[in-house]
């Protein structure tokens, strides 16, 4: 029985509808960062308001992310602000003593999640 620590925990979010081999990628690259992966996955309505589709419901997604090797944990947020400060926020309430890392594929600069406090923010494609 080997007990995953969870001092660097390493969030990112998506709508991960359509799985891809280049977000398995970026999700290996994640998680190779830290002790554990969180990923915010967004709700049905985001992905459809923000992509006009939507090909799997948020139960299929989360079932495909949670079967991947590197993924540790699914969470679902509030999202209907269109961001992901209310999953980094849950993240910090639900593990208050870790380090938190949030990744992302695109440039954060001036983004709403940025000005949470006691969270280090990255890019990587």
């Amino acid at each position: 029985n080997v007990t995953m620590t969870k001092d660097r925990i390493i969030v990112t979010s998506g709508n991960y509808d359509i799985l891809t081999v280049e977000d398995l990628r970026f999700l290996q690259k994640c998680r190779s960062r830290g002790d554990w992966l969180i990923i915010g996955l967004h709700s049905d309505i985001v992905v459809h308001m923000s992509t006009n589709t939507l090909y799997n419901t948020y139960e299929d997604r989360q079932e495909l992310l949670q079967g991947l090797q590197c993924v540790d944990e699914v969470m679902r947020f509030k999202d209907s602000d269109g961001t992901s400060c209310n999953l980094l926020k849950s993240v910090k309430l639900f593990y208050p003593q870790a380090d938190i890392t949030f990744i992302s594929k695109y440039d954060m600069h001036n983004t709403p999640e940025t000005k949470i406090r006691g969270i280090t923010f990255e890019v990587i494609n």
